[in-house]
């Protein structure tokens, strides 16, 4: 037996025994943002459940924990305490105080509690540092009316999701079920929202988490009061926009702040909380990347059994490329919701003050046009910092953020100088509508966005006439089409998960006009898969209100089986079920269809050749007879070698799997179900290295007008484990404080040790997420002595459930010289490292490869280090 197999036994050993015995100390990854201080801790007993007597076991494994606490002299802060959906504390602590603490018996693991934010609407598609996609300075009063054209409709998101079938002809309005939203909070004192909170009001329930109060009120981020509305907003006497389920009773739990970002386990408690006062469907719309192994997937999934459903976003990552699913619950009872684009958006209208047959659209967050009557138009220069500002003066400037230099301070500078207005140049590849605003308490320009189109026809103008005077003075607002109405989102992030699971269904989400916190409006239109996820509450509180003899698993299914597939414009197919999952739901075909299929989605991994079936259902009362049809999407490569790529970088091809039925016609008798076989076998032609596959099994009644059903498939075309993980050989590095040494030198770099300017430093990227990374110290002649121990929270000697790094993120290690002997577990740690030759090794299990299998890793070696310590 190899010397890397006899020492990753060890490790395992080490890591297995670390968890049933003494726990193990769970790491944040740099890319993961923790509260300072603060721990998670899991016990091993199994949590309660809805089981009296497993209560009191919890309880007692509790009490015995705080007792050992207490003869090791240990100073522990208790937060929360979690008996029921998970068996865990959070505490505390001291960093030194962790190696005791997890010696404990009965601790299962340790780890830092994680930061969850509201996902960002355009974490890299805006580069200004000034900017960000939260909402909050506008430039007119709360009392500023909202003015539409009288044909505007702000429910154009209801059509598209049969929820305006649902009203008409069935009354479901969401009456008798309870949506909790864990947010900002909501504005209750919205007059769309019941105007009062409390017994008898749509708001009923909800805490503060943020000041321990009852007084869960939404004053200064927005987006908890943009999701409620979505979900069950009634404004039909003031604006006419009325939520998917109007009816529904609100719970709201406030745990983000006015920045968007909230604590793990305060998120936690309050799922714990919105199950205690009843919830039916529980929106957390955060965003985030993960695995299925973190705390709130677990309860998450734990909440079905007391038939709660909770839905999540998606994420607004859709620039990143692949493996970017999930928000932050990736729990196979979860539903994760992606984002398509509205058919219609809020828009107003400016003209040339000399020609009044000229005229733009322009598109604000705020649902309200520009105050000013008329201002002349500046063009901000590209790729240049202006020496003249002055220019700009009482001017509405446009700027192309792609374009404009980051180290140009023209934000602060227009501001300055009293620019009027910015009208900001969106890049988008087909030209739709967008919103953007800047959130910093200093800046109070008033902002709009415009395309592509609209910008050039402005150049165009300005060439012919330099004093370009536009006239805003039209203050009402026109619902218009939306080019790209129905088409996926830009910004909705990728699958598949890191599990290869197919996570995402899909709901209007962008250009989506809602209700907003009095003091910042009433009214907002955002994008986002917060928008989306909220449109599916809603839609599972009206399937909820017609079907109340059904689990909410049912409920889930059926809204994700007649989901129907997205088309991708650009390439002329339909989109990959790494983007869109299942396709955009349809209440109403839901609500009227008795077919249930299972299971609801196909997993394919890297299999070549596979033989699946499909289990048929018919609820209905009569005998009916489907075809089977298979419809291929467009399959795409997420790589350029050995690094993963953003999206517009990304390689896509019409080569689709073969599938072959047993049978392509089936006869199903009421109250019966049939087992249908078929194979799917990967494209032929998909040779490269990094290509997925998928598509769609249709089960179409026979019936002319009958609803299909679509069941989505995704695969790996290949060896899934031939997928790169380090990015070699750009990646890993080494590097002596900002210096990169060459991998081919065999020249050792010297490194005194005493500083982080003199000690080694390791930077990575991750290309695809892997579960277990390995660090280890490597004598002169390149055999294994140790693993490397914890220098920092960002990365450790044994780190796992790594997820991929994004464009221009950059995992990094500081060896201090100090590594853990396997072979001396007395004194495992070597605190001081002996002078010589070492080198460090970065071995990443490949996705689902084998621990024991030498081959399933992917491992780098680093040039020669010496260590040359000062005396």
């Amino acid at each position: 037996m190899n010397r890397f197999l006899i020492y990753l036994i060890i490790i395992i050993i080490y890591c297995v025994q670390a968890i049933k015995a003494k726990g193990i100390i769970k790491r944040a990854t740099k890319h993961v943002e923790i509260v300072e201080n603060a721990y998670l801790l899991k016990f091993s007993i199994p949590p309660s459940y809805k089981d009296d007597n497993k209560k009191l076991n919890v309880i007692k494994q509790h009490e015995y924990f705080y007792d050992e606490i207490k003869k090791k002299g240990l100073n522990i802060t208790i937060r929360y305490e979690f008996h029921e959906l998970i068996n865990a504390i959070t505490f505390e602590a001291k960093d030194d105080d962790l190696k005791s603490i997890v010696e404990i018996n009965g601790v299962q693991s340790v780890e830092p509690v994680q930061k969850h934010r509201i996902p960002p609407i355009s974490f890299n598609m805006i580069k200004s540092k000034y900017t960000q996609m939260f909402f909050d300075k506008r430039d007119w009063t709360t009392n500023t009316p909202l003015n539409l054209t009288k044909e505007a409709n702000l429910n154009t998101i209801h059509k598209m999701i049969g929820v305006d079938l649902v009203h008409k002809q069935f009354g479901y309005y969401g009456k008798g079920i309870k949506v909790g939203v864990i947010d900002t909070g909501i504005d209750y004192l919205h007059p769309a929202l019941g105007g009062c909170f409390g017994p008898g009001c749509k708001v009923e329930y909800g805490y503060n988490y943020l000041e321990n109060t009852w007084n869960p009120r939404d004053i200064c981020s927005g987006h908890g009061t943009h999701i409620a509305g979505i979900i069950g907003a009634n404004d039909s006497m003031h604006s006419g926009f009325i939520g998917i389920a109007p009816q529904i009773t609100f719970g709201a739990y406030r745990v983000m702040n006015c920045n968007g970002q909230g604590e793990g386990d305060v998120i936690m408690t309050a799922l714990q909380r919105a199950k205690d006062d009843g919830m039916n469907i529980i929106n957390l719309s955060m965003g985030g990347n993960g695995w299925a192994v973190n705390p709130l997937s677990e309860m998450a999934d734990a909440l079905t059994k007391y038939g709660i459903i909770v839905v999540t976003a998606n994420g607004n990552y859709g620039t990143e490329g692949i493996f970017e699913s999930g928000g932050t619950l990736l729990g196979r009872e979860t539903i994760a919701v992606a984002s398509i684009e509205n058919t219609h958006y809020l828009s107003f209208k400016a003209y040339d003050v000399s020609d009044k047959n000229f005229s733009i659209d322009y598109v604000t967050v705020s649902a309200r046009a520009f105050t000013f009557p008329s201002a002349k138009i500046e063009i901000f220069p590209d790729h240049i910092c202006p020496e003249n500002f002055m220019i700009y003066e009482n001017k509405v400037v446009m700027v192309n953020l792609e374009t404009s230099p980051l180290s140009c301070p023209w934000l602060g500078i227009l501001q300055i100088i009293n620019a009027r207005a910015i009208l900001i140049i969106i890049r988008n590849e087909t030209l739709g509508p967008t919103t953007a605003n800047f959130n910093n308490e200093q800046i109070k320009i008033p902002t709009a966005t415009i395309n592509l189109i609209t910008a050039q026809l402005i150049k165009e103008r300005k060439k012919k006439n330099n004093d370009l005077e536009m006239d805003f003075s039209e203050k009402i607002g026109h619902v218009l089409p939306n080019p790209l109405g129905y088409s996926m989102s830009y910004y909705s992030s990728w699958g598949l998960s890191n599990l290869l699971d197919i996570k995402e269904i899909v709901a209007p989400g962008g250009m989506i006009f809602s209700t907003y916190p009095v003091p910042l409006g009433s009214y907002a239109q955002l994008s986002g898969s917060s928008m989306s996820t909220a449109c599916v509450a809603g839609a599972l509180a009206l399937y909820m209100e017609a079907n109340p003899s059904k689990n909410s698993r049912h409920a889930r299914d059926m809204l994700t089986i007649y989901a129907n597939p997205i088309y991708d414009m650009k390439n002329k197919e339909k989109a990959s079920v790494l983007q869109q999952g299942t396709g955009l739901i349809n209440v109403y075909n839901s609500i009227i269809s008795s077919t249930l299929i299972t299971p609801t989605r196909i997993l394919l991994y890297d299999k070549s050749f596979s033989y699946k079936y499909l289990d048929i259902h018919n609820n209905g009362k009569r005998v009916i007879t489907y075809n089977l049809k298979h419809c291929p999407a467009i399959s795409v490569n997420g790589y350029n070698g050995t690094r993963s790529i953003r999206t517009n970088y990304m390689k896509f091809n019409h080569s689709a799997a073969i599938v072959k039925f047993v049978k392509d016609k089936v006869t199903v008798q009421p109250g019966s179900s049939v087992r249908t076989y078929f194979t799917i076998s990967s494209p032929k032609d998909l040779i490269e290295q990094g290509w997925f596959y998928s598509g769609f099994i249709q089960v179409k009644p026979i019936k002319q007008s009958a609803i299909a059903v679509t069941i989505p498939y995704a695969g790996f075309a290949g060896d899934i484990k031939s997928l790169p993980i380090l990015g070699q050989p750009e990646f890993p590095q080494l590097r002596k404080s900002n210096k990169i040494i060459s991998s081919n030198t065999t020249t050792p770099t010297i490194f005194t040790m005493e500083n982080s300017k003199n000690r080694p430093i390791i930077t990575m990227v991750i290309s695809t997420p892997t579960k277990l990374l390995l660090i280890y110290a490597l004598n002169f002649d390149k055999k294994i002595i140790g693993r490397i121990p914890r220098v920092n929270l960002h990365l450790v000697g044994i780190t796992r459930y790594l997820t991929k790094t994004r464009f221009n993120q950059i995992l990094y290690y500081e060896w201090n010289g100090n590594i853990v002997d396997l072979e001396n577990k007395k004194n495992g740690f070597k605190s001081y490292f002996d002078v010589g030759i070492y080198y460090l090794k970065i071995s990443a299990l490949k996705m689902f490869g084998n621990i024991l299998n030498e081959s399933d890793w992917e491992s780098w070696i680093s040039p020669p280090i010496k260590i040359q310590r000062k005396k």
